[in-house]
């Protein structure tokens, strides 16, 4: 199976037998409340589908509430917004190509092989509407207004959903987290899905993001989760000061490379980043190498970085809760590597308790310490 950043997924079988996964990583204890609203990114124009104007951002945000009114939403019912005008067709082309997107990244092919999944009787269709259906633990409420949380901005990869951390999202919500997520692509006509507006890092609309979010919380403490190309543009931009405390990079495809001269060819902005500048945040960098880290052009960066590296084969889409929501529908559909799922839903459940408890360091201005972790991950550099 080919990525979203060109890579093969599994190479080989787990390691381990696992048992079958009944459902998302437990969640806390708040309840977990979703609200949207929509932002413009100025400086960025876009013109589509009968808009004309500066990008829009149509971004959620997952945060804990005290009283709930209505029953949790459905997958689906996460991105129903009454927009108005142009941008309600705008919104509809976004999510007519975001679904095109899941299927082909985390419906179409089993972990272990590039043969498509034989779903008959289901064509691939009704089973993303199969899935558009499962509850959420999320309720509509309203937007939060300067509470005291934390707050955490999340940027999909490269052809990647606003949605597609749904379970993350949950994770640190009701944990006590507001979890901010919007879309970093636009549709455009005859174009393929993905296609930026500038070919360039999108400063702008990162920039956009994490401002919203800080205007969300009188904390200081504002974080960044990107996974893939989110995480690349992590890499290109957060050595600004005062942007935010700290950073997750979630496999930026660069991770296993010892190839300079490939690197500078293919990801020449993130490389020269990482030589150039000085990172004044804690950073927790995650990618599976079937190695130990560190990860050998990240050692160039001028950064306190931590290394998770997954003892186990750990896919790039399985960063993601939108790759692993199948496994909720083993008795529905075939899925000839449920197995190997499992597995991955539980290496997914460990990485949420890695980053929680790297943001709970960071929050306290203690150190990152690995801990029960080595359990799943190599850790680099040595837990004091």
């Amino acid at each position: 199976m080919v990525l979203k950043g060109g890579w093969l997924l599994l190479a080989g079988a787990l390691a381990a037998e696992v048992v079958a996964q009944e459902g998302p990583p437990p969640a806390g204890h708040l309840t977990v409340g979703i609200s949207d609203t929509l932002l413009f990114v100025e400086g960025l124009p876009y013109q589509a589908f009968g808009y004309e104007g500066p990008a829009p951002l149509f971004v959620q945000v997952w945060h804990p509430v005290d009283e709930v009114q209505d029953g949790p939403l459905a997958l689906r019912e996460l991105r129903e917004r009454s927009q108005d005008g142009p941008l309600a067709r705008v919104h509809q082309e976004l999510l007519l190509r975001t679904d095109s997107a899941f299927i082909e990244y985390d419906l179409r092919y089993p972990l272990d092989t590039d043969e498509p999944i034989d779903y008959a009787p289901f064509r691939e269709e009704q089973v993303l509407d199969s899935l558009m259906d499962l509850p959420t633990r999320s309720h509509r409420a309203r937007m939060p207004v300067r509470c005291d949380a934390p707050v955490i901005v999340y940027h999909h990869g490269s052809q990647g959903l606003p949605d597609e951390n749904v379970w993350m999202a949950e994770h640190f919500a009701s944990r006590g987290y507001c979890f901010v997520s919007a879309n970093f692509h636009w549709p455009l006509e005859g174009a393929m899905y993905g296609t930026p507006l500038v070919w360039a890092p999108d400063s702008a609309s990162v920039h956009r993001l994490i401002g919203f979010a800080r205007g969300l919380t009188t904390s200081d403490s504002v974080f960044y989760i990107g996974h893939s190309w989110g995480a690349q543009e992590g890499w290109v931009l957060l050595h600004e000061p005062g942007l935010v405390q700290a950073f997750v990079s979630l496999e930026t495809t660069m991770e296993w490379k010892t190839d300079t001269v490939e690197v500078k060819d293919k990801w020449p902005r993130v490389y020269e980043a990482l030589c150039t500048h000085h990172y004044p945040m804690p950073v927790l960098a995650v990618g599976d190498t079937e190695g130990e880290p560190p990860f050998p052009m990240f050692q160039r960066a001028r950064a306190d970085i931590t290394y998770l590296d997954p003892k186990e084969p750990f896919g790039h889409e399985s960063y993601t809760s939108a790759a692993l929501l199948r496994s909720l529908k083993n008795d529905r559909f075939p899925q000839p590597d449920s197995t190997l799922m499992a597995g991955q839903v539980r290496i997914y459940g460990e990485l949420l308790k890695a980053m929680e408890a790297f943001f709970t360091a960071v929050r306290g201005h203690r150190p990152f310490r690995a801990g029960d972790l080595r359990r799943t991950f190599h850790v680099s550099p040595p837990s004091p």
